[in-house]
């Protein structure tokens, strides 16, 4: 089922989709009890029931076991059982996915860990200080890119920025050695990360102070690159946050981006001149390159272009939601989306992050697959792929939309 808004609310059982689905779930039981192949109605209804109790059984069990080890995780196990539990954790998850199809299921657990082995690795690195650990100020881990949308999976490179309470000189070093700590321990925690959006690079570590100046220089006079980096922070996910440290860092980036109109004209342009993944001649632009070579590439043509129009939309009406699910539900509940244009929206979500996290099932989670970013349209069926052609052809919509909104704010 698809999970879509509709003008009755947040309550589930109220969204036009879920009656959608009552109604044809129980049309296709009817007609399935009224046909001649079925012995009889009541074996039919029975067999019905059972299904449905078994894949609620299924969902609980393999939550039980994901909630197991989310406990041992925590309770800091030696760095190649942590390992482990990632490997685990996530077969268990995609497992999951494969079952239900439910991408906000995945990602709501798949943060969980992520949230959960933050504050392991935040742990352990400070103990690995000893002594010097007292000297290390309030710290706050945030994410950025897809994990900083709450959208991780172990397949994309996780990006991190730290911030910290004010800290002398003479504690740099200290906070230095902590970072590289800390991405090395994610590391060998199992995931991906980024080898430059890391805290152990000094641009994205910093106290509240140092965030300011790095925002304001990059937001007047600052290079492409560094206005590109200031804009990342529009896309941010708490993983460790220090009390009332996070949330001041995220008012402070927020109002700055807010207050700066170049800085949002570069944002919405760049988001404009992401491809939506249609050729002039209709059809699909395939890598011509790279591990990609004659592949689709889902993120670059679809995820991304729908992800940057909601991140700039979320910006520009002011959206404190984190999610791109959640800020077209905010946007809605804000008026700042119509009822169809936001269940678009999410039947687009949804049906691109299906392909992604279908698409990831089948590579190995620990070689963090470059492939598994990709579709080869040749497998797909003619109406697998002008289905993907209209999702592509919808996020242009709302790429479009994300413009004139700008446009019409005015100077």
């Amino acid at each position: 089922m698809k999970a879509l808004v509709s003008a009755k609310g947040k309550v589930l059982t109220a969204w036009r989709a879920a009656e959608e689905f009552s109604a044809a779930y129980q049309q296709a039981v009817l007609d399935r009890a009224a046909s001649d192949r079925a012995e009889n109605a009541e074996s039919v209804y029975s067999e019905s029931m059972a299904l449905l109790a078994a894949a609620a059984k299924t969902h609980q069990t393999l939550l039980k076991e994901m909630n197991v080890l989310l406990e041992e995780g925590a309770a800091l196990p030696p760095p190649a059982r942590m390992k482990e539990l990632t490997a685990r954790y996530y077969e268990l998850l995609y497992r999951h996915q494969e079952l239900f199809h439910s991408a906000p299921a995945f990602y709501q657990k798949s943060m969980d860990f992520l949230k959960m082995l933050s504050t392991a690795v935040m742990a352990r690195a400070t103990d690995q200080l000893g002594l010097f650990a007292r000297h290390l100020p309030g710290m706050a881990l945030l994410a950025l890119g897809p994990a900083g949308r709450g959208e991780y999976s172990p397949f994309c490179h996780l990006e991190l920025l730290l911030v910290h309470d004010e800290a002398p000189p003479a504690q740099q070093q200290t906070i230095t050695l902590f970072c590289h700590t800390l991405h090395e321990e994610f590391e060998a925690a199992g995931l991906a990360v980024d080898q430059n959006i890391s805290p152990r690079n000094p641009q994205w570590r910093g106290s509240l102070a140092d965030w300011q100046q790095r925002c304001h220089q990059g937001l007047l006079r600052g290079s492409k690159d560094a206005l590109i980096d200031v804009l990342r922070l529009t896309d941010l996910y708490p993983l460790f946050p220090a009390e009332g440290l996070e949330r001041e860092f995220r008012e402070q980036t927020v109002a700055a981006l807010r207050s700066n109109r170049p800085a949002q004209a570069n944002l919405v342009t760049r988001m404009e001149s992401l491809s939506h993944g249609i050729g002039l001649m209709g059809g699909l632009k395939l890598e011509r390159s790279g591990a990609g070579r004659g592949l689709f590439s889902l993120i670059n043509h679809g995820l991304l272009p729908l992800s940057a129009a909601l991140s700039a939309l979320a910006l520009l009406k002011g959206s404190s939601a984190l999610s791109s699910y959640d800020r077209i539900i905010d946007l809605l509940e804000r008026r700042e989306l119509d009822v169809d244009q936001a269940e678009k929206a999410l039947e687009v979500w949804h049906y691109l992050h299906e392909l992604l996290l279908g698409n990831e099932r089948g590579f190995s989670i620990v070689e963090h697959d470059e492939r598994s970013l990709f579709l080869d349209s040749d497998r797909m069926t003619g109406e697998e792929r002008q289905t993907l052609k209209a999702a592509l052809t919808a996020v242009a919509t709302i790429q479009r939309h994300v413009g004139i909104v700008f446009s019409g704010m005015g100077e």
